[in-house]
């Protein structure tokens, strides 16, 4: 019945252009095939041994024969398949969105005018990109004294036959150097002072003080801003809806840890973990301010969400937002990628610490994470719709296969007194601040209850 009413909708949907004409394979039959099969069956993924990616896989069918028998639709299993006769509708209605009456007949109309079909390169495996490859230290190639980026330089410069340009005089050179380490341009002190100074290491020790300067982590923080999504946060009046009160402290750790000269991978694990290796100390605390920053008031799935994707895009390069709705078609990345990496931030939730000398936290504080429900359970969202969760099985946390797989995870144990030394200068300060405004209070109803007396014995 579906058939018959597919070719009738044909002479309704498609243009008028279309008809009687040629379907071509490239225009209107690919693009169908990219949007609705890839994902199951394509570079990564080949369910059935049916890879529809490339003309001759094609041609070649699944484990099971031909999927196409040209001139003849009634004939072609994949044409079955989409309708659903017989089978289970493909894509899976779990997994995807049916393929449209109009698509429905571009496909029965390109079978019937013979399946014709270019030949085209078969896409490689995407796990054999050079992203997912391990880097491996290359050869230096040997340049008499040159170090090892100018001995690279140097190399293709001689391949190509270019020369180096002559060096830049000195006030060039230090405006350059001054403008890229600190974003402002030399005082007249400083070029001065350059321009004076005839000694060998004389740029050597420019580039120190800039290094040492205070603008240099200001002016190089902002780009890991930008990559780690810093921003004040949102709301409307006194209600907070993005982010959190106080993220600014997140801020200054950025900026203080590039002129620590603190290391990368250390401030990764601040900013994911500081609640676990360093739950006392209020100074690397802030780095969390990173997961605070996600938060978001009205729906902690699409606070999540956000935690998952773009720690992803921060801190491994890759996007996995796709992952969350089905895998991915083109990385070798799964849905089940995707909810496995969201399980390392399941149990966090964020709040604002007091900070010494100001108990109010709606006043100052440190706004970080901590593991509120160590034993959330992560389950995969059938087409990411958190409404539907797959209940019959809990998920463990790792990093996506094509990066390394699984994670050990190992339980970090606290006692009271972490979390009590952490609180208690904060808490100490509290106590000190109701202890003088009670001692102000008493003064004031000593004062007034004098003045009272002295008032009834005049009268």
């Amino acid at each position: 019945m579906r058939s018959t009413l597919s070719v009738s909708l044909f002479l309704i949907l498609v243009p008028p252009t279309l008809r009687g004409a040629d379907v071509d394979y490239i225009r209107d039959v690919k693009p169908i095939l990219s949007a609705r099969c890839y994902a199951c069956h394509g570079a990564v993924r080949q369910r059935n041994g049916l890879r529809p990616d490339a003309a001759s896989l094609i041609r070649k069918g699944s484990k099971n024969g031909a999927v196409i028998v040209a001139g003849k639709p009634s004939e072609s299993p994949l044409l079955d398949a989409v309708l659903g006769k017989d089978r289970t509708r493909m894509p899976p209605e779990k997994e995807g969105t049916g393929l449209s009456d109009k698509d429905i007949a571009l496909l029965k109309a390109w079978i019937e005018q013979g399946a014709k079909m270019p030949d085209e390169p078969i896409p490689p495996d995407p796990r054999d990109h050079w992203a997912f490859r391990p880097p491996t230290r290359p050869h230096v190639p040997r340049v008499p004294g040159a170090g090892p980026v100018d001995a690279f330089l140097a190399a293709e410069r001689t391949r190509h036959g270019l020369k180096p340009n002559p060096p830049a005089d000195r006030a060039v050179l230090l405006r350059r150097v001054t403008l890229d380490l600190t974003g402002l341009p030399p005082t007249r002190a400083e070029l001065r002072s350059f321009l004076a100074d005839t000694s060998p290491d004389a740029y050597e020790r420019v580039v120190e003080r800039l290094l040492n300067s205070p603008q240099y982590g200001e002016r190089w923080g902002r780009h890991w801003m930008d990559v780690w999504r810093y921003s004040d946060p949102f709301g409307l009046g006194e209600e907070y809806r993005y982010s959190q009160r106080h993220v600014w402290r997140w801020r200054d750790w950025i900026i203080e840890s590039l002129n620590a000269d603190k290391g990368y991978d250390r401030m990764i694990v601040e900013m994911l973990a500081a609640d676990e290796v360093a739950p006392a100390d209020r100074e690397t605390l802030r780095a969390t301010g990173y997961l605070a920053r996600n938060w978001y008031k009205y729906n902690r799935n699409v606070w999540i969400q956000d935690t998952v994707e773009y720690t992803a895009a921060g801190f491994l390069g890759i996007t996995l937002r796709c992952a969350r709705c089905h895998d991915h078609k083109y990385d070798p990345l799964s849905q089940q990628d995707y909810y496995r990496f969201r399980a390392f931030f399941e149990p966090h939730s964020v709040r604002i610490d007091a900070v010494p000398g100001q108990p109010d936290i709606n006043k100052d504080g440190i706004a970080r994470a901590f593991d509120a429900t160590p034993d959330s359970p992560t389950y995969l969202f059938h087409r990411g719709d958190e409404r539907t969760p797959d209940k019959s099985r809990v998920l463990t946390p790792a990093v996506p296969a094509v990066l390394g797989g699984e994670a050990v995870v190992r339980p970090v144990r606290f006692t009271g007194r972490d979390f009590a030394r952490a609180l208690e200068p904060a808490a100490e300060q509290a106590r000190r601040l109701a202890r003088a405004e009670l001692a102000s209070a008493d003064s004031a109803v000593a004062q007034a209850a004098g003045a009272v007396a002295a008032a009834r014995r005049q009268t």
